[in-house]
């Protein structure tokens, strides 16, 4: 029987900066959970059905004339020094009405009803880019970018004078001088894609997908030392490393009977099945044998 596995490629977002919003997130982000990208909700569940959202802390860095936002998974800080930074932050959140819930590596999840018409973009979308296109902005209540950019310079000036960050500072290290909103919505703003929905496991090394696998009460596989062979069917796949694994996934696909379907976004969502019969020629046409696409070709 043909075993089926689903990759999930990420995605960079293309649109038109003409355009008065840009989408809440890449274009991955929105496939596994919806384009109102309510990810706080996706992170934790909760019987009531309140707005939650993520806050999290990053490096923004500044240029001559705008800043740019670093994540601060990609400056391998301590999670400690995460924690020991938000839960100074969670006074100032409190007094907002923004009440802790839970906490997945650097995204930390909040519920907050008050803002849950504020227009937001991921942390991936605004990523190495000038921070002002991507900000918080209104739609429907009136001033809300405002006193969210309130609430995030006052967490900035209690940080700048941070034992912790200016430790950082003396050792030549980037301060966690900033916080960023985003993923608000309720658990009717979620729309889970086809492939997460009807998955039998889930491999992957996002830090959200702990928590989203947790939340919808699918196993979540170790993706180290992986027998892509021994994987059972509706598979679903996103790992940041599938460079590395898609050799050994495609000689599997030929011993084994895999069936491989990549979904990317080279505009808009695209989604190619690979079987091993694709590949199969009778014996006589030895000089005509046709091989899976290397990583680079799929890529292409």
């Amino acid at each position: 029987m043909t075993r089926q596995i689903s990759i999930l490629l990420s995605g960079e977002d293309q649109f038109d900066h003409a355009l008065e919003r840009a989408p809440k997130a890449l274009p991955h982000e929105r496939y596994l959970i919806g384009d109102s990208f309510a990810l706080g909700r996706a992170l934790h569940q909760n019987p009531n059905d309140q707005v939650q959202l993520c806050i999290e802390p990053v490096h923004l860095h500044a240029t001559r004339d705008h800043l740019v936002l670093l994540p601060l998974s990609e400056l391998d800080i301590p999670q400690n020094e995460v924690t020991v930074l938000m839960e100074e932050a969670n006074t100032i959140f409190g007094e907002e009405g923004m009440i802790p819930i839970s906490n997945n590596g650097h995204t930390w999840v909040y519920a907050a009803s008050d803002y849950a018409s504020l227009y937001t973009h991921s942390v991936a979308q605004a990523k190495g880019r000038n921070i002002d296109w991507w900000l918080p902005k209104d739609t429907v209540v009136p001033g809300l970018a405002k006193r969210w950019r309130k609430i995030q310079n006052e967490i900035q000036m209690r940080w700048h004078i941070h034992p912790m960050n200016e430790a950082r500072e003396a050792q030549g290290l980037p301060r966690i001088n900033s916080v960023w909103v985003y993923g608000i919505g309720k658990a009717t703003d979620i729309t889970y894609s086809s492939e997460l929905t009807n998955a039998s496991q889930v491999i992957s090394d996002h830090p959200w997908m702990t928590s989203i696998a947790a939340q919808r009460g699918i196993p979540l596989l170790n993706p180290e030392s992986l027998q892509w062979e021994q994987q059972p069917s509706n598979t679903f796949v996103w790992l940041e490393g599938m460079h590395k694994e898609w050799p050994r996934l495609m000689q599997a696909m030929l011993e084994s009977d895999l069936e491989i379907t990549v979904i990317d976004f080279p505009g808009n969502i695209r989604k190619r099945t690979l079987r091993a019969k694709d590949y199969q020629s009778p014996a006589w046409k030895f000089w005509h044998k046709k091989q899976p696409p290397t990583w680079d070709e799929l890529q292409a």
